[in-house]
């Protein structure tokens, strides 16, 4: 009996047959690592299959980056007219393993990964009335960071100054964009776009001459500014910049700003009373005056190893267990107006000496001697030596005068 169909047509029936029983069942998508971890400017795969005895030849493949409230198309391929389409921002970016689909391989190769690529993918197929969906998370790191400076940078009024900025690599390549610019205000500073030369640059109104970037060292990975002639004006946080074709990032540098102080020397030597406080004075000239300065105090008597006693803000420990007999402070809320000075309470015979205030700001400092004498409570200082208060003494011998002969009045 001969066939109701022409052969072409029962060819078409059973593979319809076919992937309808394939469909009820024997499809199954996954993703063999949920996250993929990619770097910026460098190429990653996607990874999704599907598993099947057989695949057939016209699946249709869709890749989406989801979004919130909405859905971006990447790629997708219709094997059945086996086009390949890719989404806006992605042409030229994207690639399916086309000759690995009939063996389950729905891959797709991201090329150039940028920042913006960071997100949730979806792969979806198609095959006739079945379809199926894995997800992917991509992960986009840095092929390199700008590295924390060690804030503030403190500037001297008048000198240059270098704000730094440093990346994390020491070759950088292509083409990149590095601004200087002001946090708060956003105000330009200095720029310059680089593509294997000096493209353009440019300086902000009000640093005209005042600024330049080591040329020869950025693609060494050096973005540092060299800040000239320094202002009170120019005290602010700083943001340096990189912009390059697959990677962004910025980190911020504090300024600081002093004059060139100098801590003022005291007239004379500065006489304690045992068991009484005392102040050393230390006092820097009327001048700008940073926030974040060095303060530093140092003990010296004759034979002895200087004693450190204060630096930066801090007693040394074990000064103050050596100086049982009473606390010393500091006058740190004064700082900025320039008084650094030193009380030492309860002063006793182990005080006496040379005291020594230094103070540093940036690449400016100071310092000065102070000397601290001591005399007892109603005695007077003798011969640089004292007695303690309360303590007895030998009498001093009687003057001897010249004895003569006196003869008697006769009665």
């Amino acid at each position: 009996m001969g066939s109701l169909f022409p052969s072409g047509t029962t060819i078409q029936i059973l593979t319809f047959l076919q992937i309808a029983h394939l469909a009820t069942g024997q499809f199954r998508i996954h993703s063999p690592d949920n996250t993929v971890i990619g770097v910026a400017g460098e190429d990653t795969i996607l990874p999704c299959s599907l598993s099947s005895p057989r695949v057939p030849l016209s699946p249709v493949v869709q890749w989406t980056l989801v979004r919130p409230f909405k859905s971006i198309e990447v790629s997708s391929y219709n094997g059945g007219s086996q086009t390949e389409r890719q989404g806006e921002g992605y042409q030229g970016r994207t690639e399916f393993f086309t000759s690995q689909l009939s063996k389950g391989n729905l891959s797709l190769m991201l090329k150039n990964i940028r920042v913006t690529d960071k997100g949730k993918y979806t792969c979806r197929v198609d095959i006739s009335d079945w379809h199926g969906e894995a997800y992917i998370e991509l992960e986009v790191t840095a092929p390199y960071r700008i590295l924390p400076p060690n804030n503030p940078v403190i500037g001297v009024i008048g000198a240059d100054i270098i704000l730094p900025c440093q990346l994390s690599v020491t070759t950088l390549s292509g083409s990149f964009k590095v601004q200087w610019k002001l946090l708060r205000s956003s105000a330009l500073v200095h720029e310059v776009s680089y593509n294997g030369g000096i493209q353009a640059e440019s300086e902000g109104e009000k640093y005209q001459d005042r600024t330049e970037l080591f040329f020869t060292e950025m693609t060494q990975g050096n973005l540092s500014l060299k800040l000239k002639h320094v202002q009170a004006s120019d005290k602010a946080e700083y943001i340096c910049s990189l912009d390059s074709d697959s990677w962004y990032d910025e980190m911020v540098v504090e300024l600081d700003v002093t004059g060139k102080f100098r801590i003022l020397p005291p007239s004379h030597p500065v006489i304690g009373v045992i068991g009484k406080d005392v102040i050393l004075p230390c006092r820097l000239s009327d001048t700008i005056i940073p926030t974040n300065i060095i303060v530093q105090w140092t003990l010296i008597q004759p034979s002895k190893k200087p004693v450190k006693i204060l630096y930066n803000g801090r007693f040394s420990e074990d000064q103050q267990n050596e100086r049982s007999w009473g606390a010393m402070e500091v006058f740190s809320t004064e700082w900025t107006k320039g008084n650094m000075s030193l009380k030492l309470n309860n002063i006793q015979l182990p005080d006496r000496g040379k005291y020594l205030c230094s103070v540093a700001a940036g690449d400016w400092n100071d310092k000065v001697a102070i000397e601290l004498e001591l005399k007892a409570t109603g005695n007077r200082q003798r011969g640089g030596e004292f007695r303690r208060a309360g303590q007895g003494h030998r009498k001093a011998p009687a003057k001897r005068t010249k004895k003569h002969n006196v003869k008697k009045k006769a009665e």
